[in-house]
């Protein structure tokens, strides 16, 4: 049993993640905003506390937590598509970022963990190594991978072991309505006509409940093993494939009646998802319980 602190404790990623680690007897502080229109999804539980912060006020939370072990960051304002270039919302993530390392020190934990993304990366058309060069496109993308340069040196600066994960496509229950499979899904089950790009590119998903049972080990094994000071990890399946060919196996279980217009809709920027996930599975041995047509259905369920 070890004691976290998890910000964003609302958020997609956060709910489900809080929700493993009190189904594995942890203690759970979950720092969240008064107002959070989700914190009825949390569990009511002996081990969970709920702890009111903005991070712009973080250390208030210091006279709240009497000690905690593991501090994991997945707060972050401007994720909406309208608001990723958003320099200035993207410079106060960074210096909430380490805000919270510096009170992470102060409450006794042995490890930080920061959300990165799959933006960190920019395009890179081939396979998606740790060690790739990041050219992030975004500012996005630019202040995640500020957040993990800086972040490792404060941390390293306080003696804290630090643990960085770059998150690509997460989908599962309860997702954000415009999310590409949540939108096309609800179409799909209503029969509505379905516009697309051509989705000719690479893409990985990766269902919730596996993507936090990975940073959950990931945790675990950053915090055990005697040896770690730092890493990168990319949290993605084993599932790399044509986004067309998730998209038409989303068409068959929905047995849906919908028109699929691919080709109709031109992205902006190029993307393309092959991570590699070697070095996840080298560190903690597991990738994912759920095959993505198992976790569409839980979905689709969810919807109807």
């Amino acid at each position: 049993m070890h004691t976290y602190v998890v910000t964003g404790a609302t958020s997609f990623i956060g709910i489900s993640l809080c929700h493993l680690l009190l189904d594995n007897g942890n203690i759970v502080y979950a720092v969240c905003r008064r107002n959070s229109l989700e914190l009825s999804k949390l569990s009511c539980r002996n081990n969970l506390k709920v702890v009111y912060s903005e991070l712009e006020t973080i250390d208030s939370i210091i006279s709240q937590i009497p000690m905690a072990e593991i501090f994991i960051n997945l707060a972050w304002a401007g994720t909406k598509h309208l608001e990723r270039d958003d320099i200035e919302i993207h410079k106060e993530n960074i210096n909430n970022t380490l805000r919270c390392i510096h009170v992470a020190k102060i409450i006794g934990c042995y490890l930080f963990v920061e959300s990165g993304s799959q933006a960190e990366y920019g395009f890179i058309p081939t396979l998606i190594k740790e060690t790739s060069t990041c050219n992030p496109e975004s500012e996005y993308g630019k202040s995640k991978l500020q957040v993990y340069i800086l972040g490792k040196e404060t941390c390293l600066d306080l003696g804290i072991k630090h643990l960085h994960l770059r998150i690509f496509s997460v989908f599962g229950e309860n997702n954000h309505s415009w999310t590409m499979i949540t939108s096309v899904l609800k179409k799909m089950i209503n029969d509505e006509v379905v516009n697309l790009t051509s989705c000719s590119q690479c893409w990985n998903y990766l269902y919730i409940r596996d993507a936090v049972k990975q940073i959950y080990l990931l945790c675990e094994y950053a915090l055990n093993n005697t040896s770690y000071v730092s890493e990168i990890y990319n949290i993605a399946s084993e599932d790399t494939r044509q986004l067309r060919l998730f998209v038409d196996e989303m068409y068959c279980l929905t047995q849906s009646k919908s028109i699929l217009n691919y080709g109709v809709i031109n992205p902006t920027n190029k993307v393309s998802l092959n991570p590699s996930i070697e070095k996840v599975k080298s560190a903690i041995g597991f990738i994912s319980s759920y095959s993505f047509g198992e976790a569409i259905q839980n979905v689709i369920r969810s919807l109807k």
